[in-house]
This record gives C-alpha cells, structure tokens and sequence, in this order.
C-alpha cells in the first residue's frame, strides 16, 4: 500500500502531449497581456501558472488540479479562407482540416491511456479494481485513505474516458475524418472527454443549460406552483441543487418524477419529461442521482483541503460548477469575467453547505 504522503503527491509524470484546450471552459488560467484580469477577490491567489507544453515532464504544482491530460487538448485549425480563394486552396485546407481533427483525436486517445495507466497505482493503494475501468465509490466514508483532488480526479476521468476508448476507436476507424460530425450528432456518450472538440463542448453546455431551465420551471410548477423562471446563478436556484437535488436525504425521498427532473438540471438526463416514472426506477436513476451527490460530496471536501476555489485552475472551476448544475452561471460572458462569474458561483456553493 502507497503511503498517505505518497497519495498527497501528485500522479506520476505523464510523458505524452498535454495542452490546455482552447475552448473557454476547459482553458488555462493565463491570458494574453492586453487582457489582463481586474483585481477581484476571486482571482487564484497562488502564482503558478500550469504548464501547457507539449511534455509533462514534472510532478503537478499542487495538489488540488489534475493533469491537463485529463482535458481536451489544443485543436488548432487551418485558417479559414476567403469565399473567392481558388478551388485547389480550399481542398489543400480540407486536407489539413481533417489531419488537424485526426490528430487531436489520437492525442486525446493516447491521453486516455496514459491517464489510466498513471491511475493503476493509486487505485491499487486504495484496494480498487485495478484494470477494471470503474469509478471509485464517491461516499466520504468509503475512502478512508488520504486522497488528494488531483489524484481523485485522474482515477475518476480515468474510468470515465476509458469505458468510452474502444467504441469511440472504432468509430474513428470508421468514420475517420466525418468524426467531428458524428460525434455532433452523438453527442457525449460515446466521447471520452479528452477527445471532445470545442464545438462539441459548446453544444453540450447550451443543451444542458436548456434542459436545466426546463426541469426547474417544472420543479418550481410541481412543488410551488410557481412557472417562473429563475435567474441562473440565483440564491433560490442555488438552494434547489443544493439543498434538493444533490441532497442524500432528499434524493431518498424524492418521487420518481422529482428525482428526473434533478437529473436533467444536473446533466444526467437527457429531459425531466422522459422516460415515464415506471422507467425511472428500472434504468436506475435514483441510483445514479445518489452516486453523483456523493461525488459532489466528495469534492466539494477535496477542493476546501486543497485550498479553496482559489487553487483551481479556471479550466477546473468550470468543470466544478458545470458538474453541480451551474452550467449558465457565465451567461454572455467571456474570458475573465466568465471566469470570476464561475469562482463566485463555487465559493457561493462551498459555502452555502
């Protein structure tokens, strides 16, 4: 068994391509000079900015963020052309457009693996199945040994994306550079997230923000007949995720109909009307409520061990709030001011439980 200060550690070195992804949601904290942030108390307080070069050559900075590996990587695509550019230019750029897609999906495949691998240790020093590609048991009580974020993190994405590694293969075998469109068409399910696009990415999040409205409209209507709208990122929103929909007590309690509604809100179902209640306890989503508040739960613990809001990354805080159903907290805003909107919303959250 790994000692507890070995599991303090960060997971060991990743020796394969990892970058920070250019899509809002999953980018590094670091922006361009001319765009530097305002002052707010939101902003990280430590000075280390993540490494985003090609070789992960050193242990994690902290203890708190995961590898980048465990993200999508850069997708960087040819320039666009002018309408009038000659024929022979434009199929150059086709060229170059699919081996651009083809190769971010190798990264993000090659990153699957290798995340998986740096995890057998630390699932092994838990006493978890080893090879077999499960997640952990979220329960506070479960895990008993000393566990940083980070590496709580790498053996949950681990499992995660390696479940989906095979299929999404095959379908890249098949479909080879139709992929991006096939998987627009797809969605997440058979994706691992390493190999999500931005497109992809920003499709999920305005679907989810969607269905999120509409199973709270619904909620509000059921409980306090109420239609209404709530603002996203509002304290009466926040106390219905909170206090209802991540809440053990209540999930145990909740009708079929209120445990479906809280699935879609949190991104676990795909609408809050289907399939009938009699469907809802056969394909388990009670079950699968329960597991994703004690995730929650979990790392909602991790983060305040680690430091707080502050120690995370930006790519990070917006997968935080985006796993606890605070997917449209940013509204219209971008780069900075998205960002600070989400850390709010965060410490709002830690605090508020």
């Amino acid at each position: 068994m790994l000692s507890s200060s070995l599991l303090r550690r960060a997971p060991p070195a990743i020796s394969f391509i990892t970058t920070a992804p250019l899509y809002r949601p999953y980018s590094s904290h670091s922006s361009p000079k001319s765009h530097a942030r305002p002052p707010s108390s939101a902003q990280p307080t430590s000075s280390t900015i993540p490494s985003t070069s090609s070789i992960a050559s050193h242990p994690l900075p902290d203890d708190v963020n995961p590898p980048p590996s465990t993200r999508p990587a850069d997708l960087i695509l040819p320039a666009a052309l002018d309408p009038s550019a000659p024929a022979a230019d434009k199929a150059k750029r086709l060229i170059a457009l699919g081996r651009a897609y083809l190769s971010f999906y190798k990264t993000g495949l090659k990153n699957v693996y290798h995340n998986y691998r740096a995890s057998i240790p630390i699932r092994q020093s838990l006493h978890l199945p080893a090879y077999l590609p499960s997640s952990p048991s979220f329960s506070l009580s479960s895990l008993n040994t000393p566990l940083s974020r980070a590496n709580f993190q790498l053996i949950h994405r681990a499992a995660h994306d390696v479940r989906r590694m095979i299929p999404f293969s095959i379908m890249l075998i098949i479909c080879g550079e139709m992929t991006p469109l096939v998987v627009l068409a797809l969605g997440n399910a058979v994706t691992p997230l390493t190999c999500r696009i931005p497109t992809q990415l920003a499709k999920s999040r305005r679907l989810r923000a969607l269905r999120k409205s509409a199973a709270l409209r619904a909620h509000r209507a059921a409980t306090t007949g109420s239609v209404s709208s709530l603002p996203p990122g509002s304290d009466p929103e926040l106390r219905i995720l909170q206090a209802e929909f991540t809440n053990p007590a209540w999930i145990a309690a909740a009708s079929a109909s209120e445990v479906l509604r809280a699935c879609a809100a949190l991104g676990l179902a795909r609408s809050h009307a289907h399939p009938p209640e009699p469907l809802v306890s056969l394909l388990r989503y009670r079950a699968r409520l329960a597991n994703h508040a004690a995730y929650i739960a979990r790392d909602d613990a991790l983060i305040r061990e680690g430091g707080g809001v502050a120690a995370l990354e930006a790519a990070e805080v917006s997968i935080a709030v985006d796993e606890r159903g605070g997917v449209d907290v940013s509204g219209d805003l971008s780069g900075w001011e998205a960002e600070r909107a989400e850390r709010r919303w965060l410490q709002r959250w830690l605090r508020q439980e």
